[in-house]
């Protein structure tokens, strides 16, 4: 019997690597900058107001890529500092074996057939079928309901930001019947 105090191994769901540097950490605050980076340079592209207000399409990425940039810092300053997030209890025992791969291909299909189709289908027609492929991939029970629920949000999303908000989305095949 040794006397020796054992150190506990580090545990599977810690996210560093043998030699203590915090590669999640520091993954999660880069990924956090660059897209605080995009929606800043996105917000500066965006066409100067008019308005008497000054505030035009460009106001609010601005805003959201300052925010998004300082906490990408803050968070780098706390990482640098040897401070990390604390791993849920459950977060060591995700088995990758017993994942669901279908659905979620059926979700990530669901987003390309929105992107794809947008322009050309219009939103009305994409967005009812994205919602109705989701719901099924995640257990909706009654097809017929998804169906009717995504047809009839997709009309009201449509309704409600071309004629209540003024901004355009893409009628597609449904032009001049919306």
């Amino acid at each position: 019997m040794s006397t020796h105090p054992t150190t506990p191994e580090p545990s599977s769901a810690q996210s560093h690597d043998q030699r203590g540097v915090a590669l999640g950490e520091w993954a999660v605050t880069v990924g956090l900058l660059a897209i605080g980076v995009v929606t800043l340079l996105d917000g500066l592209g965006q066409a100067t107001s008019t308005s008497a207000s000054g505030v035009g399409a460009g106001f609010m990425p601005k805003v959201v890529g300052v925010l998004l940039i300082a906490l990408s810092v803050a968070l780098g300053v706390q990482v640098a500092r040897g401070k990390r997030g604390e791993a849920d209890a459950a977060e060591g025992d995700v088995d990758v074996r017993n994942t669901r791969w279908v659905p979620l291909a059926v979700c990530v299909g669901a987003v390309l057939i929105f992107i794809a189709g947008v322009e050309t289908l219009g939103y009305v027609i994409v967005s009812a079928l994205a919602f109705w492929l989701t719901a099924w991939a995640l257990g909706a029970r009654s097809h017929l309901k998804s169906a009717a629920i995504a047809v009839v949000l997709s009309i009201v999303v449509y309704l409600v930001f071309t004629r209540a908000l003024g901004i355009s989305l893409a009628a597609g095949v449904l032009e001049g019947v919306l």
